[in-house]
């Protein structure tokens, strides 16, 4: 059983590897851009578009261990204290 979830996962893997990219991230370059200009804007927006999403979530994770680390903190020296 432990062997087929990599077996199948690699045929997959295999399955779509017609999946390609756009041509503004295939064929980088002068002459993409001056023919493909919405395709390659299209691909820097997308692009910005991940980083300022994994920005805030890491952003969100840092708030929480903050949050957590400070709440122990907190705990451990009400329980010192009594």
């Amino acid at each position: 059983m432990n062997t087929r979830w990599p077996i199948f996962l690699t045929a997959l893997l295999f399955a779509v590897v017609d999946a390609s990219a756009c041509v503004g991230c295939r064929e980088p370059g002068d002459a993409t851009i001056a023919r493909e200009t919405p395709t390659v804007m299209a691909g820097v927006a997308f692009s910005w578009s991940v980083l300022f999403m994994l920005a805030f979530a890491l952003l969100i994770i840092c708030s929480m261990s903050f949050y957590i680390g400070k709440t122990c903190r907190r705990i451990e020296q009400e329980r010192a204290g009594q």
